[in-house]
């Protein structure tokens, strides 16, 4: 994935010689649920090559959300063997890509699982240099960091931030809010996504819904059997939906991401590997060669753009257009935007795109979108899916 190079050009202006730089993939699923493995190898060696010399850390982090042994589960793409989305030869999934960069850049390199609190991590208070979870509802010296969703009765709902602590193979500590404590500086966060179909409650999932792999979401996705954190405050999955449906407020996983931003850290880099989008799944075809990767400081902005332009023109499902109102796409994008300060119109997002293949730019409107060729497969559930969701949900009650 030769397009992918063309981020070393920013990453002199971004990262500083010295620093520590966490890379968020979100590796909950594999094939085109995941960004592209040669991707994120070449953005690791990109850093590592980085013009004026690198002799920092990269850091590999992710909470998947999949149990206490994510690394080997077999229910995650960090072991589930690619059917798609790898282009590297003898690596299929992503422990093997860490282990092939592990061998190569030894100590320089680690790969981190957070764990959530419920699936054996601990609750941390920040101050003491151990690693786990830091709740940030007043206690245990953390500030108070929550928002609501701004509806009374049973439909109110509160949610905190919280945020992982760690240490690198190095044995340096990273407190994702406050940096690197004990050495008074801080780190450069990279939030590394992928563009796919995601549900009816939530349309898609992008940049800003990859933030909910950074949070800690103990007591589940329900919040009829679970869904806090506290007795008085969800995580920010049942904050927003019903388990799988929409909750009280639409928007309200914008809010607690645009919250997120404001209060405890923002990335320095967003970027969308849209290899392969999926149309109708994370995993299963029918999934389109789209090739492209997307770089942009604004992670609302990036996903409008990544939807408009790689994912809603090959699926034609209104669910996946952001300008679409009545959309849950659209509305956690707006709801983010609003919160945090970040550009949701397309009239107000400056693009500059090339095409690697020719060194052409990428001027005009009907030029960005880009139209893959796409892979149907034989799930006849997934097609099933799309066939509907782009022709007939529409239609019927």
């Amino acid at each position: 994935m030769r397009h992918v190079l063309a981020a070393g050009r920013c990453l002199k202006s971004i990262i500083s010689e010295k620093d520590v730089v966490v890379i968020k993939p979100n590796v909950q699923w594999w094939n085109q649920g995941v960004p592209n493995l040669s991707a994120c190898a070449a953005l690791v060696e990109s850093i590592m090559d980085r013009p004026g010399g690198f002799s920092g850390e990269v850091v590999l982090a992710e909470n998947c959300h999949r149990g206490h042994s994510p690394g080997i589960t077999g229910t995650s793409g960090w072991t589930v063997p690619f059917a798609r989305n790898s282009d590297l030869q003898a690596v299929s999934s992503y422990a093997e890509l860490c282990r092939m960069l592990k061998n190569r850049y030894q100590d320089r390199f680690s790969v981190v699982h957070w764990l959530d609190v419920d699936s054996g991590g601990r609750r941390v208070d920040g101050e003491s240099g151990e690693a786990g979870y830091v709740y940030c509802d007043g206690t245990m010296h953390a500030p108070l960091l929550e928002a609501d969703n701004e509806r009374s009765g049973p439909d109110l709902r509160r949610v905190i931030m919280t945020y992982p602590v760690f240490r690198t193979d190095q044995g340096t500590l990273v407190d994702f809010r406050r940096g690197l404590p004990e050495q008074g500086r801080d780190f450069k966060f990279i939030n590394l996504a992928a563009i796919n179909h995601h549900s009816t409650y939530c349309g898609a999932t992008g940049a800003v819904k990859n933030y909910l792999g950074i949070s800690d979401i103990s007591g589940g996705a329900d919040p009829d059997s679970g869904g806090r954190l506290t007795d008085t405050h969800h995580n920010f999955h049942s904050f927003a939906f019903d388990k799988w449906s929409p909750g009280p407020r639409p928007g309200m996983l914008g809010k607690a991401v645009g919250t997120f931003l404001n209060t405890v850290r923002r990335a320095d880099l967003n970027i969308v590997c849209a290899e392969w989008v999926g149309l109708a799944s994370r995993t299963e075809p029918p999934a389109t060669h789209t090739r492209a990767v997307l770089l942009g400081f604004d992670p609302v902005a990036v996903d409008v753009h990544a939807a408009a332009n790689f994912l809603y023109p090959n699926s034609g499902n209104p669910l996946h257009d952001p300008g679409n109102r009545s959309g849950p796409l659209h509305q956690y994008l707006r709801v983010c935007a609003e919160t945090a300060d970040c550009v949701l119109s397309p009239d107000r997002i400056q693009v500059r795109s090339m095409d690697l293949t020719s060194g052409r730019a990428l001027t005009q409107n009907s030029d960005l979108r880009i139209f893959g060729e796409t892979v149907i497969g034989s799930s006849f559930k997934t097609l099933a899916k799309h066939v509907y969701m782009r022709y007939l949900r529409q239609f019927l009650p």
